[in-house]
């Protein structure tokens, strides 16, 4: 009879409580989403401010190369300017996407071999070239990919 009369209580005291209750739930719920909304549009917005940073150095690095290559003007076309927007660039990279990081990467390595040749050989000045359209095609992939 005790037990009967606990049931009882409980279900009362829910029943009594029901408003409550939902309102914690729904609160709790809210406060959840809204952290984690935040911490995704803060990520949207460090790979966004990263990714635009990275297309405006590939663009300074794609202007010095044909400046080295066409125009065979050494200050515009100087290979220690390129050195800084390559590591420029591999760096940012890291706050974008695995994806970028990798291309980042084999534009360094393509800058590493072909640097001292571009202003004299088509094929070194390609191979830049084609590492930097690649990167930038990656950037925008992930730009666009963004939510």
């Amino acid at each position: 009879m005790k037990n009967s009369g606990l049931k009882r209580s409980l279900k009362q005291q829910l029943q009594n409580n029901l408003i409550a209750i939902v309102s914690i739930f729904i609160a709790i719920s809210s406060l959840a989403y809204n952290t984690w909304r935040n911490e995704q549009t803060e990520y949207n917005r460090n790979v966004r401010t990263s990714s635009f940073q990275i297309l405006m150095s590939l663009a300074e690095l794609q202007l010095l190369v044909d400046h080295a290559f066409y125009n065979e003007d050494k200050d515009k076309g100087d290979p220690i300017k390129g050195w800084s927007y390559v590591l420029y660039v591999q760096d940012l990279a890291q706050t974008v996407s695995p994806q970028v990081q990798q291309n980042a990467a084999q534009l360094k390595q393509v800058w590493a071999k072909s640097w001292q040749l571009m202003d004299e050989q088509q094929s070194e000045n390609d191979a830049i070239t084609q590492s930097i359209k690649a990167l930038r095609l990656e950037v925008l992939a992930t730009l666009q990919a963004l939510h």
